[in-house]
């Protein structure tokens, strides 16, 4: 399960001279890498606290590159309540983190035998989550003996990309600490497939960045949405239909510097029909 907010002190708060307010820091669980600054997500969370008696900035990063965030004012509590809904707030301490808790943490890599997620522990080391390949197989894929590699690329598993584990355990450093894919993130997949519609998945590249390439690729009459999975990753929803391969080859040349990958709902129904093939009972097969 999540904690609910506020069991734990998720944030610290900086105390200077009595007469200027003090200042909260957050580390947030949201990622900063490749050609991109922390200070280039500011303009996003000013947005997001719009209305509210506040300051908002983006001062660094902790860790593998969380971005750390201060906030001060009136509606700082406000602000802080809205930031962990939207982008959710770093555990930072093995301490804050207990079997069963479920963290949205990043892809850092892909072993034989399962998914290495950095889960925002940092303090006083990394401590990292380990997904097993039979937890992800039992989870996705019926139990059936497929590799990671076959896993990867038929559910998009890459390092960058968002994955929220649940713990099999107590965090213990050095770790890793063992645990599965959450319900949200299974069911999160369930609906990629069940929708019958390709996506594009990109990390290491801004919101912005990847809607400005859809626009100006020619192409964008195949293209139902842009949906933010992360401040650096994103998924092109493709209408039924849609040239696959050319919107890929087209994304490909204008965001260089970004890994692209094809998430296709039909080879996940062709490899897995006993696990996915009910989502289409009522709905009709792609």
């Amino acid at each position: 399960m999540t904690r609910p907010w506020g069991t734990w002190p998720r944030y610290t708060r900086s105390w200077g001279p009595s007469w200027v307010r003090p200042l909260v820091e957050l580390v947030l669980l949201e990622k900063i890498y490749g050609p991109y600054r922390p200070e280039d997500f500011t303009p996003a969370l000013l947005t997001l606290c719009s209305g509210l008696e506040v300051d908002v900035r983006v001062v660094g990063t902790a860790g593998r590159g969380w971005l750390v965030v201060e906030v001060s004012g009136e509606d700082e509590e406000v602000a802080i309540r809205l930031v962990e809904e939207e982008m959710g707030l770093a555990p930072v301490e093995p301490g804050r983190l207990s079997r069963y808790d479920e963290v949205r943490g990043r892809i850092l890599s892909l072993a034989d035998d399962g998914l290495v997620v950095d889960i925002g522990v940092f303090r006083p080391l990394n401590l990292d989550a380990l997904v097993p390949l039979g937890a992800l197989r039992a989870q996705l894929a019926d139990g059936l003996g497929l590799s990671m590699a076959e896993l990867s690329s038929l559910f998009c598993l890459s390092a960058g990309l968002p994955f929220e584990v649940e713990l099999s355990e107590d965090p213990s450093p050095p770790g890793p600490v063992e645990a599965g894919p959450s319900e949200g993130q299974v069911r999160e997949l369930e609906e990629w497939v069940s929708s019958g519609l390709d996506r594009l998945v990109i990390t290491g590249a801004s919101h912005h960045a990847v809607k400005k390439a859809v626009g100006g690729s020619g192409l964008h009459k195949h293209v139902l949405a842009v949906e933010r999975l992360g401040a650096l990753e994103n998924c092109v929803v493709l209408k039924l239909g849609a040239p696959v391969g050319k919107l890929f080859g087209v994304l490909r040349r204008r965001l260089p510097w970004a890994n692209i990958m094809v998430f296709r709902p039909g080879r996940v129904l062709d490899v897995l029909p006993g696990r996915f093939g009910r989502l289409f009972l009522t709905w009709g097969r792609p």
